[in-house]
């Protein structure tokens, strides 16, 4: 009995490691997907934010003055 039990073990390790290679692939595509439909769906409510409410152009005063660059120092 042992000495099946011997022979049978590598064959059983390796049905569950691919067994789980699988799972880990079905679960990663699962994550891609949804991922995907959350990352679709937050560009569909900015485009639509965009489309309708604008940002507002923001306006600096103009700077007087002399810029220093640093070479100037040399």
């Amino acid at each position: 009995m042992q000495k099946l039990f011997a022979k049978i073990t590598p064959f059983i390790v390796l049905g569950i490691a691919i067994v789980a290679f699988i799972f880990g692939l079905v679960l990663l595509s699962y994550l891609l997907f949804f991922g995907a439909m959350v990352g679709l769906a937050l560009f569909a409510f900015t485009w639509i934010k965009e489309k309708f409410f604008p940002p507002k152009a923001l306006t600096r005063p103009k700077k007087h003055g002399r810029t220093l660059d640093h070479d100037d120092f040399i």
